[in-house]
């Protein structure tokens, strides 16, 4: 899969976050644990490898939440992207990303 910043959801996605809050993450994934305790409600990334993520998937999976690829595919070891959510906001972020 495309980068994000170079495939066609870019400009949704500019839209998107536009009127939201948000933080930006340096590798320490913190806001996946912000997301599992309920601090905030969804995170975004692309131009991952499965070993970035693979604890993540379990933390915010046994928190509630809800961990896909950005188009809400199963996160698989060749996947690349990640939309992470507290489960309620999952449904409404892929929509908006269309």
């Amino acid at each position: 899969m495309k980068s994000l910043a170079t495939g066609p959801q870019w400009t949704r996605y500019g839209a998107m976050i536009a009127g939201l809050s948000r933080i930006r993450g340096y590798g320490d994934f913190l806001h996946y644990h912000l997301l599992a305790s309920g601090k905030i409600d969804a995170v975004i990334e692309s131009d991952i490898n499965i070993l970035d993520i693979a604890a993540c998937v379990a933390i915010v999976n046994e928190a509630g939440g809800r961990f896909t690829e950005l188009n809400g595919a199963p996160i698989t070891l060749k996947s690349t992207t990640v939309l992470a959510t507290n489960g309620a906001m999952h449904g409404p972020v892929i929509a908006a990303l269309g």
